[in-house]
């Protein structure tokens, strides 16, 4: 099978471009996933790998990594308050998620900004409409959806290139690098 950019699996990476909460609001997104999974079930996401994901880039040749990083020196947008104030369920990946009744023109800049830089720079990924949620709930079997939650202001002020990697435990999420917000 070959990955992003034409090569053999073994030399590519599964990459993605996310914003990662502070301790506090992973705490406070935890708490809310382990009230929740009673009504629901599935699996809690650890706190650690709780996230927005801004881009899936899927598996990208690590040869080409370099040229990743210096495009994306390119982008400036401004830092951006995000309030999670709903739970939500999407039954075709059984997610549960936490979502917000608006979210900030910023964090869309931000996403645009990525897929135009990505775009220039002959990068594959995948260009679905771009759907803000922060999942809460894997293999979630019963839905909840559209349920108010006390408000949780999340400060976006960086933005990470991780690597998804497998492993005996798991999957887990490795930060390649991070770029600070204006």
């Amino acid at each position: 099978m070959l990955g992003n950019g034409n090569v053999p699996e073994k030399q590519s990476r599964r990459i993605f471009f996310a914003a990662f909460p502070n301790k506090m609001t992973q705490k406070k997104l935890t708490r809310k996933a382990e009230e929740i999974q009673a009504m629901c079930g599935g699996r809690v996401i650890k706190a650690h790998h709780i996230h927005l994901t801004l881009l899936f880039l899927g598996d990208t040749n690590m040869d080409r990594i370099d040229t990743l990083l210096e495009t994306m020196k390119k982008i400036s947008v401004k830092r951006f308050e995000l309030e999670l104030n709903k739970i939500s369920y999407w039954k075709h990946n059984q997610i549960v998620f936490a979502g917000a009744s608006h979210y900030p023109d910023e964090l869309f800049v931000l996403v645009e900004s990525l897929k135009n830089s990505l775009t220039e720079a002959g990068f594959l990924f995948d260009n679905r409409n771009y759907k803000p949620h922060i999942t809460l709930i894997r293999k979630a079997f019963r839905p909840i959806d559209n349920q108010p939650m006390k408000p949780v202001l999340w400060s976006i002020d960086q933005w990470h290139l991780v690597q998804s990697k497998s492993g005996p435990e798991g999957v887990d999420y490795i930060s390649l690098a991070h770029w600070p917000l204006k």
